[in-house]
């Protein structure tokens, strides 16, 4: 787990959707999509539900949050 990867992930739960995490990170959406699928297969579990308008966490990502 790396710090980046935590950081991508909380910007994701603060703005609901990874397009806008990458936008406060200055990174790509592919970059933070990236940083939390690596997250997700560490943790061996799926944090957010992807909808076509954004990202909603799922019971495991509150857990971890």
């Amino acid at each position: 787990m790396e710090l980046s990867q935590l950081e991508a992930f909380l910007e994701a739960v603060d703005r609901g959707s990874f397009r806008r995490a990458a936008e406060a990170l200055f990174l790509s959406q592919p970059s933070v999509s990236t940083r939390i699928q690596r997250l997700e297969d560490e943790l061996g579990v799926p944090l957010f539900h992807r909808m076509a308008r954004g990202v909603r966490l799922t019971d495991m990502g509150r857990t971890f949050l």
